[in-house]
């Protein structure tokens, strides 16, 4: 009895003849998203407070209540 082809298998069938979008490097369709950038550098919590105190700024502003 001959063999029937397995309709789950595609690696023989060709991309167009399934009629699927095949990704690859010229595949424009998702929006790339940009990452977050900071305007300036992220306060440690070692560094002087940005309110001038001349205290740390985990004793200052970055202090849990």
């Amino acid at each position: 009895m001959p063999r029937q082809p397995d309709p789950l298998a595609t690696e023989s069938i060709a991309p167009e003849q399934i009629g699927g979008h095949v990704h690859g490097p010229d595949c424009h369709h998702e929006p790339v998203v940009e990452p977050f950038r900071r305007d300036t550098p992220k306060l440690g919590r070692n560094d002087p407070c940005f309110c001038g105190s001349a205290r740390k700024f985990k004793k200052c502003h970055g202090a849990t209540l």
